[in-house]
């Protein structure tokens, strides 16, 4: 797959509203109010967790969607790809998160809630939870990843849409696809938002489109569009979920046109942070549950809560970077060993 460092530092700011959100609900949670009251609300309202899920389903629409020639053998190979991908990153990191829950409890005798829900629940359906997550895709003690399943199924039916023969067609079922999506209910909506990027794609494809969409007054109107879909005053559900995968559709389009916008992008760190946005968005909310049984009492204790809250929060980036990379590299190091045998 053709890396484009501008996508991948978009993949990393993306993860970062998620981390940060997440942070916040389990560390401080009336600081979400930001969110919700003005002036704050101005700047950070619509700038959600499920604005950055709508942003990933895009993107895994915009590169699973490149056209290909069907074959029965390229699916098989693919889905099970990515099906493996999805379970060796939940079955590893769940598995760490568990013998953390247990290790901090005997070391330190400080759980909290979610720590002591894996106490709770006993080593028998520890085992259990733990096979069901990884093999069934669910979210028993990793509440982030309750988008699993939809991750996956986006990602077979895009590498179908990449299938159909002539870019227009392909262009048009996808739309089709993305336009029809809210007949499938808030759980299943984000498959539009994955098809939208597969539409990315054959926009960005065609020259003349292209040309169209570097008029300074297209490109203000794309972002306009964008910062009206993301700021909508809706209630969670299908119709804040389809406008939001439009708006970081249209964010990505406009953004895609501005040269200087690509360029700064693609400044380092950020693509090489965001090419383990995966690795992120798996390990950060066991992290956080592992630091409040462990670090945050202790300086809670000690520091005054703004310090506190810093230092948590520089560690849980710390570790979650640390541990997003050890998956990535670990599962590229299981693939090479497969592909060899194979």
């Amino acid at each position: 797959m053709h890396r484009e460092d501008w996508i991948d530092a978009c993949r990393f700011f993306a993860i970062f509203v998620i981390m940060t959100t997440h942070f916040l609900a389990m560390f401080r949670p009336e600081a979400l109010a930001l969110w919700e009251q003005p002036p704050t609300r101005l700047v950070l309202g619509g700038l959600t967790g499920k604005f950055s899920v709508a942003f990933f389903f895009v993107l895994l629409g915009y590169f699973a969607g490149r056209g290909r020639r069907f074959s029965p053998a390229g699916l098989a190979r693919y889905t099970l790809r990515r099906y493996g991908q999805f379970s060796f990153f939940v079955l590893v990191s769940t598995l760490v998160y568990l013998v953390g829950a247990y290790g901090l409890t005997w070391l330190l005798h400080t759980p909290d809630e979610n720590v002591f829900r894996v106490l709770s629940d006993g080593f028998r359906y520890n085992l259990l939870y733990l096979v069901r997550d990884a093999f069934l895709l669910e979210d028993t003690y990793n509440a982030t990843l309750w988008c699993m399943r939809q991750l996956f199924a986006a990602s077979v039916l895009c590498w179908l849409l990449g299938c159909v023969p002539g870019r227009r067609a392909r262009l048009a079922l996808s739309a089709a696809v993305w336009a029809l999506s809210p007949l499938l209910g808030k759980d299943w909506v984000w498959l539009g938002c994955a098809a939208a990027g597969a539409v990315l794609r054959c926009l960005r494809e065609e020259e003349a489109v292209c040309e169209k969409l570097c008029r300074p007054w297209i490109t203000a109107a794309l972002l306009l569009g964008a910062l009206a879909c993301i700021k909508a005053p809706l209630a969670e559900g299908t119709a804040l979920y389809f406008l939001q995968g439009l708006g970081a559709f249209l964010l990505i389009l406009a953004q895609s046109v501005l040269p200087r916008v690509r360029r700064a992008l693609s400044t380092e760190p950020f693509p090489r942070l965001g090419r383990v946005s995966m690795g992120l968005f798996v390990a950060h909310t066991p992290v956080n549950c592992l630091l409040a049984s462990s670090l945050w009492p202790k300086l809670a204790a000690h520091l005054p809560q703004p310090a506190a809250l810093s230092v948590t929060y520089l560690a849980s980036l710390a570790l979650s970077i640390a541990a997003a990379h050890l998956l990535h590299r670990s599962y590229a190091a299981l693939q090479s060993r497969v592909t060899k045998r194979a």
